[in-house]
């Protein structure tokens, strides 16, 4: 059995939208609603004289012709009229019937076929619906007429060989009867008016009706061939007859009569736009159709001017289209790979043109679609229209259209340095900007291309013999990947960012050429990664400077003195190893292989005598292959890591740390070597660790040789380019970096810090301060504290801190088993009292000093509460020096916000005269208490204020505590007097 597409039609119809298959009828005429039948061959696809039993309907109504009896079916013949397949009827009684046809119109109808007559027999195109048979579809069901198709009824006479075009309408009102023979009228008249078709009868094409096929003689039949026919429940009006008869006489390159032949791009001249033929327009009557569509991918509407005896008609060059997106070289698009030409009938003003893209979707990435309309089929000097794409239509309003234009689609996902200038770019001189993320860039061989601005592309191709050059402070934004077989060469800051998830996705024999400042100082460290790697990891003998690759010694001393650049192989180590131990850092050779997030310390050149420390550092080059994509570390619990940023951009420090709160401890550990350091000897060295968590930061202690003040300040949220830096290995598992973690942050603006130069801090909305503590050799360390919802009194990664320097006089916040730089708190209360811990090595005097403040109350005071004198300390408005022996002491300092009576000297006084905590039993202890009942109450509360012990009858001078958690808890207690005193205490 032959297979029509009905059944395709119908199933594609599901999923268009509703607007599109309500003008996809011949020309752009009908729907599903307004035809009953429309046999066409379009998708014919059987070899010559194949044998059919069915005529599949591609109306949408499942109304197909068939022939049950195998001596009654007509063949398909290929190609025989303009390029299309027919339908043939030859002798004996061959036909094609619809019975029960359940909605054939009953008061009007409008039928059109194309068909080429090789007889004089009868059987065009029958109806029974009252046991009578008639040719071509004039009838009524009680008193049945006929019109053959010659002079004595419709006065159409086309049984002369030629292919034809016929159409017929009536209505059962007025002069409803009207017949054309190739456009041209031939009959207008009353008939059987108020009369009606009986639905349910049987059609047939090509032989005159009867239940039975054999007992029609030949002369009954038709012979001929049929390529197209149409039947409408209603008269189609005057624009719409136009409208279908110039798209068939086009679709079969028939004469269409002069009058009505508005479609003219459908001859040899014009370049034989013959297909998919639709339009828009109104008659000379006044009717009118304005939303077409028809059999081919473009729809047209809502012309805003239109008058009579004005029209659109739009015709496509190629037959049975494959679409297909073809690269453009002149432009760098790509183009459709077929084209429509217009045919215009006075001014009708701009309309709106839609094309269905479904074919094309999956080659399309972006909304770049514009439709291009040009008088030259070249489309040499286009008019372009932005196309708006939703699902599969991409839709542009406001066209304009002269006679004779020729319109495509382009599609532009290319911006192309030529070795000249830049074609499709968004930016200046058509370069790309930060709005091209649907954009491939591409710098073809020969030159330079300069990225001036910001630039945000979908991917970048670098071709052999080509540089790519990023002014210095520019982000170049990667969507996907780096095809990379020249140069890309970042200045000064600029910095690369891609976006994708999973593993790189870069390639190419190219380079990246990067570079990052690092201390002249030989004596001095600096903490590195490399944003590149060559064949997946790096070597610190691939290391540059500007004129040429450095040179290595392996002596304590680089020679200052070499070009371009000697550095000494003896200081270059690694470190994975138990947290504090020294000597758990690994030599590594100028070739070892290192993978791309590895930390790893190297000393300066020297090749700059301070004066007395350098000006200006020491520029490296890195090149390689753009690290990109995920990097994953195995780590141990109990370890600490010299890990760095593996990317050839700044790091978001904070997304790091919420990426691996499950490993790490939550900080990230910054080491500053200071430039008055002049000694190899470990003990000599002059430099610390700075300190960076969710929270805040803190600088690392500074020597009063660098004027008591680090030179690089505290850590911000964005870590620099190869800046390497330690983390604290809480639970064995895997570290992870991934671009998401990739942020464009600039250390000429202090966004970022290189442990090299000058740096201010970001601010946020969060209560904090820094506390300045300054030893009796004017060495000075900084310890902060703030509040963050995230935080508790107990340990919170991310938000707490512990001492990660060695210092021999240290200041530090207190809890259970643990010595804090940054401590987090969870909210602001002017009750709390915070323990500080005290390291002294020697007698001295020590300063203590709020250094900086964010977001505090206003005139709110912070006091520094010393245990021991019963005194508070202003240290927020002035500085305080006290006289310290040496020692270790954790409970004689703490913070606190007022000098309340409930934290009255008296009160302290009291207390420790009479109270205090033995840690030892786990036990209050009140000391030369004879009468219990001087004790009215005791409250114990912890640092959130939460009242975790009350006793209102003191049993015994111990008071047992073994069963509340560690912690720093106040004690308030209520004499019998009604005198209130309050202890400090921390229970380990």
């Amino acid at each position: 059995m032959f297979q029509s597409p009905l059944k395709v039609v119908m199933l594609v119809a599901l999923f268009l939208p509703i607007y599109l298959f309500s003008q996809t009828g011949p020309g752009g005429v009908g729907n599903s609603t307004t035809q009953v039948l429309w046999l066409k061959p379009d998708s014919f696809s059987v070899s010559d004289g194949t044998v059919i039993e069915t005529w599949d309907d591609a109306s949408g109504n499942a109304n197909a012709l068939s022939q049950p009896d195998p001596a009654f079916r007509p063949i398909v013949k290929t190609n025989v009229v303009n390029g299309y397949d027919v339908v043939r009827f030859e002798t004996g009684n061959r036909r094609l019937r619809k019975t029960n046809f359940t909605d054939f119109p009953s008061t009007q109808i409008t039928t059109f076929y194309i068909n080429k007559t090789t007889d004089s027999g009868d059987g065009i195109l029958s109806y029974n619906s009252a046991g009578r048979d008639n040719d071509y579809l004039l009838f009524n069901s009680g008193n049945l007429q006929y019109y053959r198709s010659n002079n004595t009824g419709l006065s159409i006479d086309a049984n002369d060989g030629a292919w034809h075009m016929v159409d017929m309408s009536w209505i059962n009102t007025g002069t409803g009867l009207k017949s054309y023979l190739d456009g041209l009228p031939k009959k207008t008249a009353n008939h059987n008016n108020g009369t009606s078709i009986t639905p349910g009868g049987s059609l047939s094409l090509a032989g005159e009706q009867d239940a039975v096929d054999a007992n029609y003689a030949e002369s009954q039949s038709h012979q001929g061939d049929f390529a197209e026919v149409i039947i409408f429940n209603q008269a189609i009006n005057s624009a719409e007859r136009i409208i279908i008869q110039n798209y068939l006489t086009a679709k079969y390159g028939l004469t269409l009569n002069s009058a009505v032949d508005f479609y003219t791009q459908d001859n040899v001249v014009n370049g034989n736009f013959d297909f998919n033929v639709a339009g828009i327009g109104q008659a000379g009557d006044g009717s009118n159709h304005t939303d077409s569509r028809g059999t081919g991918i473009v729809r047209i509407n809502t012309p805003s001017a239109l008058s009579n005896n004005e029209y659109l008609f739009w015709g496509e060059e190629t037959k049975d289209q494959t679409y297909a997106l073809v690269r453009e070289t002149t432009t760098y698009t790509k183009q459709l790979n077929s084209k429509w030409r217009v045919s215009k009938v006075g001014d009708l003003g701009s309309v709106s043109v839609s094309f269905d893209i479904s074919s094309i979707a999956s080659a399309i990435t972006c909304n770049t679609l514009q439709l291009v309309v040009d008088n030259d089929s070249n489309f040499g000097s286009p008019t372009t229209y932005n196309l708006s794409v939703s699902g599969n239509a991409a839709t542009v309003a406001g066209v304009s259209f002269s006679d004779g234009d020729y319109f495509t689609i382009k599609y532009v996902d290319e911006i192309v340095w030529d070795g000249s200038t830049y074609y499709n770019g968004s930016g200046a001189s058509n370069a790309p900007n930060n709005t091209d993320s649907c954009f491939k860039l591409i710098v073809k061989s020969g030159s330079t291309a300069f990225l001036t601005a910001d630039a945000f592309v979908k991917e970048v191709e670098v071709q052999s013999g080509a540089t790519l050059q990023v002014e210095d402070g520019i982000l170049l934004e990667v969507e996907n990947g780096i095809v990379n077989q020249g140069t890309i060469e970042l200045i000064g800051d600029a910095q690369l960012i891609q976006n994708h998830t999973g593993t790189s996705l870069n390639s190419g024999s190219g380079e990246l050429k990067i570079r990052q400042q690092g201390t002249y100082n030989l004596y001095n460290y600096n903490y590195w990664s490399a944003p590149v790697n060559r064949g997946g990891s790096w070597q610190v003998s691939f290391l540059e400077t500007e004129t040429g690759p450095v040179g290595f010694t392996s002596g304590y001393d680089a020679n200052p003195l070499a070009s371009p650049g000697e550095i000494s192989s003896y200081w270059l180590h690694t470190f994975n190893n138990l947290i504090d131990n020294y000597y758990g850092w690994n030599q590594i050779s100028t070739t070892t292989p290192l993978s791309p997030t590895t930390g790893y310390i190297m000393k300066g050149s020297g090749n700059v005598s301070p004066s007395p420390f350098p000006s200006v550092d020491q520029n490296y080059v890195f090149r390689g292959t753009a690290n990109d994509g995920d990097y994953n570390v195995p780590a141990i619990g109990g370890n600490q890591i010299l890990i760095g940023n593996p990317y050839p951009s700044a790091m978001d420090a904070d997304q790091f740390i919420n990426d691996n709160l499950s490993v790490i401890d939550g900080t990230l550990y910054f080491y500053e070597h200071f430039e008055s350091n002049n000694s190899h000897i470990l003990a000599n060295y002059k430099g610390g660790y700075a300190t960076y968590n969710l929270l805040t930061s803190i600088g690392s202690p500074a020597p009063p040789t660098n004027g008591g003040t680090t030179t690089k300040g505290a850590p911000t949220s964005n870590v620099a380019v190869a800046q390497g830096f330690f983390v604290k290995i809480d639970n064995s598992g895997t570290i992870t970096f991934n671009n998401n973690q990739r942020v464009f942050a600039k250390e000429s603006l202090g966004e970022t810090t290189f442990f090299r130069s000058a740096q201010q801090a970001l601010t946020d909305n969060r209560i904090k301060f820094w506390l300045k503590f300054k030893d009796n050799n004017d060495n000075e360390s900084t310890i902060a504290l703030g509040y963050d919802a995230n935080a508790s009194t107990a340990f919170d990664r991310g938000y707490d801190s512990e001492m990660f320097n060695d210092l021999p006089n240290d200041l530090y916040w207190v809890i259970p088993d643990q010595r804090l730089s940054i401590q987090g708190l969870n909210s602001f209360d002017v009750s709390d009292e915070i323990p500080l811990g005290i390291d002294i090595s020697n007698l001295g005097n020590f300063t203590f000093q709020i250094s900086e403040t964010l977001n505090f109350p206003e005139n709110q005071t912070i006091y520094l509460k010393d245990n021991q004198t019963n005194t508070l300390h202003d240290i927020k408005s002035n500085p305080v020096t006290l006289n310290l022996a040496s020692g270790v002491d954790v409970s004689r300092f703490s913070i606190v916000y007022q000098s309340s009576e409930t934290l009255s000297t008296e009160d302290f006084v009291s207390t420790q005269s009479f109270v205090y905590f033995d840690s030892s039993k786990n036990a209050l202890v009140f000391k030369e208490l004879e009468n219990l009942n001087n004790i009215k109450n005791l409250n114990i509360f912890n640092l959130l204020g939460q009242n975790v012990k009350t006793i209102n009858t003191l049993e015994s001078q111990e008071v047992d505590l073994s069963n509340i958690n560690s912690g720093v808890y106040i004690a308030k207690i209520t004499k019998a007097n009604g005198q209130l005193v309050n202890l400090k205490f921390i229970k380990r």
